[in-house]
């Protein structure tokens, strides 16, 4: 390949070589190129970085807010705090907070806790209150055990407590000689009376004497026994319940309150009318 002749770039003076100074008018010529050397590595091309953009002042602030938030509720939360938490006296100890200014209402009469939940005393069905009877009974001893039941006058299985009418149930301790009905029970008594004063509890202490248990017949069912063996079927009714030691075990004793000697005795457990 043959070389190009070089000449001044000033004055246009052919030129040996590349670089120095022109020996026609002194100006100063270019040096030449390095020549590149085909087995020498070539370094990476390096391009210039892009430049950012400028910061975006309404992300910063977007970014901020839920930490502004978060710092307005837990100021909130300490405020709260504060006005419900115990209040102090002047010298720093704690006072309780003040009491409401209205006081709660108070009930137009006073809970009896000797009341059976008796809802109309003019029909009272003293075998419906039996459970509840006997319930104030065990508070009263642990071992409760029923000993008689009485109501009188009973009309359609129901008393009339506001008209003189008058129910009552007896429970004992047991002595631990024996257990169901028949068992020996202790001196003391827990009468139960329910009449037109309200009810009433009373404790007595007499002879021995033997349980007779809740019965397995009914009153009612006593009741429609005795009118089937003839006790009027409309007359009102004296009726009572308890353990018979002459025959070993429980009757019910149902008499006409116009004529005694209609009374019939029905057992207690079956329901069978007894022969007096």
């Amino acid at each position: 390949m043959q070389s190009t002749p070089l000449s001044c770039w000033e004055c246009g003076t052919v030129l040996s070589t590349t670089g120095g100074r022109c020996p026609a008018c002194g100006a100063e010529q270019p040096s030449p190129a390095p020549a590149v050397d085909p087995a020498m590595p070539v370094a990476p091309l390096v391009r210039p970085q892009q430049e950012r953009p400028p910061p975006d002042p309404g992300r910063r602030r977007r970014a901020a807010a839920p930490w502004v938030l978060l710092s307005v509720g837990l100021a909130a939360i300490g405020a709260l705090a504060a006005m419900l938490g115990p209040h102090r006296h002047a010298d720093g100890g704690d006072r309780p907070a003040p009491a409401p200014s209205v006081a709660p209402p108070r009930p137009e009469h006073p809970v009896d806790p000797n009341d059976l939940g008796i809802t109309d005393p003019s029909a009272v069905k003293p075998a419906d209150l039996l459970g509840r009877a006997r319930t104030r009974a065990l508070a009263w001893s642990t071992d409760a055990l029923l000993l008689s039941f009485r109501a009188t006058p009973v009309l359609d299985g129901r008393v009339n407590l506001s008209n003189g009418g008058t129910v009552e149930y007896t429970f004992g301790k047991p002595t631990g000689e024996g257990f169901g009905a028949g068992a020996r029970v202790s001196g003391k008594r827990l009468r139960i009376s329910l009449g037109q004063g309200g009810t009433k509890l009373e404790e007595t202490n007499t002879g021995l004497a033997r349980a007779a248990l809740e019965p397995n017949c009914p009153l009612e069912d006593a009741v429609r026994k005795a009118v089937a063996a003839g006790v009027p079927s409309n007359s009102s009714l004296a009726v009572s319940y308890q353990f018979d030691e002459r025959r070993n075990k429980t009757v019910w004793r149902i008499t006409p309150t116009s004529d005694e000697s209609l009374t019939r005795m029905v057992d207690g457990w079956t329901c069978a009318v007894l022969v007096r």
